[in-house]
């Protein structure tokens, strides 16, 4: 029986090695090469990843920039609009101050051509004035010389009665 049990497992070893050598021959080369194919495919998605993480890094500093530059320039566009808003404003206060100097300068001309006009209306009534008291004075109607010298003589001292209150 031992004979039979050492025959057998003999023949069992042999049956085992053949085996496994005909499983290696067919099975271990495909799923070595599934498996090293599975390998690669692992790897390469791995390194896709990092080139994909490290492109998506780059475009957030990118955008980064993009945002910064796009503030940087919102901030210098707002504040040129400032610069230009006080410059218009200057320029407005300017022509404004322009014009009021300019009405007030007419209405000071205004107002001594005004002042001139009625000085020589109050003089030309003045002297008709001083010339009908004069008359009824004398009551005798003055010639004409004596007249212009006495409207002369009365706008001389209303001349410098005027020049008295006028400074």
């Amino acid at each position: 029986m031992l004979d039979i049990l050492s025959h057998s497992i003999v023949i069992t070893m042999i049956n085992l090695i053949v085996l496994f050598l005909v499983l290696r021959w067919l099975l271990w080369r495909p799923v070595s090469e599934f498996l090293e194919k599975r390998r690669q495919s692992v790897i390469s998605d791995i390194e896709a990843a990092k080139d994909d993480r490290q492109r998506a890094e780059e475009l957030v500093e990118q955008h980064k920039k993009l945002i910064d530059e796009g503030r940087q320039e919102a901030a210098s566009i707002i504040e040129a609009a400032g610069r230009q808003a006080e410059a218009r404003r200057e320029e407005i206060l300017a022509q404004a101050q322009q014009e009021a100097d300019a009405i007030v300068q007419r209405a000071t001309v205004e107002i001594s051509q005004q002042r001139e006009r009625a000085v020589q209306e109050l003089r030309q009534e003045v002297s008709t004035l001083a010339v009908a008291v004069a008359e009824k004075l004398l009551s005798r109607s003055l010639n004409a010389k004596d007249q212009g010298l006495l409207i002369k003589q009365a706008t001389e001292e209303l001349g410098e009665d005027y020049a008295k209150y006028s400074s």
